[in-house]
């Protein structure tokens, strides 16, 4: 008999192959796997693996097929979405690097104004305008003060809370 090859392999390999080990084989078949090394190491490396597949298929729990279903529809909108998107996030980076260099660049170009502009916001500052006691004066001598300062006042007012709603709603 050749070392690496039994005549009865293929045999013990079919009833293997056909879930018919060792209950329906002859007694004389088992006797020689009992005897031969190569057809028991058969034997005990199909039925391993044989094994080994039933336990593997009774330890995947598959998903209903709805949800699975549902999964891949939303990594596609989800794809698609990001798809559009990359264009979008390009052109506002864009916008937004073009605004900072414009005021970079408007910056620059007035830097030499900037001690006539402080001394001007010193003098605004200093106005009797912005004092509270000559504004309330100014409002309470002449009616048209107060619905001058009020409609501004409203109106910043409205433009901030829109401003606020849009920006929380967005989150």
């Amino acid at each position: 008999m050749n070392p690496g090859h039994c005549t009865r392999e293929n045999e013990v390999m079919d009833l293997l192959r056909s879930g018919r080990w060792p209950a329906a084989c002859e007694p004389e078949l088992r006797e020689h796997v009992a005897a031969c090394s190569l057809c028991a190491q058969t034997v005990l490396l199909k039925s391993s693996f044989a094994d080994a597949l039933v336990q593997a298929k009774d330890a995947a729990r598959l998903q209903s097929p709805g949800l699975l279903w549902w999964r891949a529809q939303l990594r596609r909108r989800h794809a698609a979405v990001q798809r559009v998107n990359r264009p979008i996030a390009g052109a506002q980076r864009f916008a937004l690097l073009i605004n900072l260099l414009a005021a970079v660049a408007l910056l620059a170009s007035q830097w030499r104004h900037v001690d006539r502009l402080t001394a001007w916001l010193s003098d605004v500052a200093e106005a009797p305008v912005f004092h509270p006691a000559t504004l309330w004066a100014m409002v309470s001598q002449q009616p048209g003060w107060s619905l001058m300062l009020l409609i501004p006042f409203a109106v910043a007012l409205v433009v901030l809370g829109g401003i606020t709603v849009y920006l929380a709603s967005e989150r």
